[in-house]
């Protein structure tokens, strides 16, 4: 009678350890964030899609065209640029044509007497005809500013062929620059549109913008690979930070942890302390040690630890 009653009393102060040691745990896991019994941090990669098997964490695509591939279609762009900025010139109004192919004054060879007054002639001659090319740019403005265009255009794909080199770009690069342009993940007519834009958007940014559509679209089909792109897992980190709860919460764990002890030995104490006998306090305390693995085992697989855990972790990879 009396054995089973000390065996009732080690477990209630045992019992009543855990508990202020659960209570002090669970305060501590709450004051912050960062009170963490388990978590876990992940190394991740960039991969091709076809190397690995593993779960893709994210996707991407890698966008890229060699110059080599580019270099006729800036060719044939420059050419195209010069022939029309011809045919443009060759259309000028009679005026225009007469003016710019009047032919050159020749300055015949003069006496020192005459070479004043020659001077004279010249600079009123000069004046005449900057006021005269004047009053054609007032009166063929249009055509004057078309061919200043068309002469911009020739000297930009001229930079543009001298500048060719292989150009890379990622997918998602290309969508946080340009965040404009809306959802194209559909199949609905806008988000079609919306495709069709970012596609041209993503050529532009590969320095392939500014041909035609039928010239962009023989681009993008003739020299624009398409790497597709995972980004997997390649090493999981596993992490605790259960040595912070004894620090941070010094009381209670310490008051606890000495229940705990004190319920476990006390049996075992108590017989001893009545008997005297040595051989039987030791087998008490090594059963009681036993009883206190298992007890601690129990509790860190207990619901509370459990569900910290696994919280801990959802919130880790989220």
């Amino acid at each position: 009678m009396a054995e089973s009653k000390l065996s009732r009393s080690g477990l209630l102060i045992t019992l009543l350890g855990f508990a202020v040691l659960g209570a002090s745990l669970y305060a501590w896991a709450q004051t912050s964030p960062l009170h963490h019994l388990y978590y876990t941090e992940d190394e991740y990669k960039w991969v091709r899609a076809d190397s690995s098997s593993a779960p893709a964490v994210e996707t991407d695509e890698i966008w890229q065209a060699p110059a080599t591939c580019q270099l006729p279609f800036f060719v044939r762009a420059t050419m195209q640029a010069k022939a029309k900025l011809k045919a443009y010139n060759d259309a000028a109004p009679e005026e225009i044509l007469a003016w710019r192919d009047r032919p050159a004054r020749q300055t015949p060879r003069l006496l020192p007497d005459d070479l004043l007054k020659r001077e004279q002639e010249e600079r009123e001659r000069d004046i005449a005809a900057k006021d005269y090319d004047a009053e054609l740019h007032v009166k063929y403005a249009e055509w004057y500013v078309t061919v200043s265009k068309l002469e911009e255009q020739v000297q930009r794909w001229e930079w543009r062929l001298s500048n060719v080199v292989d150009q890379r770009i990622t997918f998602s690069e290309a969508r946080r620059r340009g965040t404009d342009i809306g959802d194209y993940s559909g199949n609905d007519i806008e988000q079609i549109s919306a495709r069709r834009l970012f596609e041209h958007y993503g050529l532009s940014l590969l320095g392939l913008g500014g041909f035609p559509d039928d010239q962009q679209q023989a681009i993008k089909a003739t020299c624009v690979s398409v790497i597709p792109l995972k980004k997997i897992v390649t090493r999981t980190k596993y992490y605790t930070q259960i040595w912070r709860w004894p620090v941070d919460h010094v009381a209670a764990f310490w008051f606890g942890l000495e229940l705990v002890l004190v319920g476990v030995f006390f049996s075992p104490i108590a017989r001893w302390i009545s008997t005297g006998d040595a051989q039987t306090l030791w087998l008490d305390v090594h059963n009681a040690v036993k009883r206190f693995a298992t007890m601690t085992r129990s509790f860190l697989r207990s619901k509370f630890v459990f569900r910290r855990y696994h919280g801990t972790k959802e919130s880790t990879h989220s």
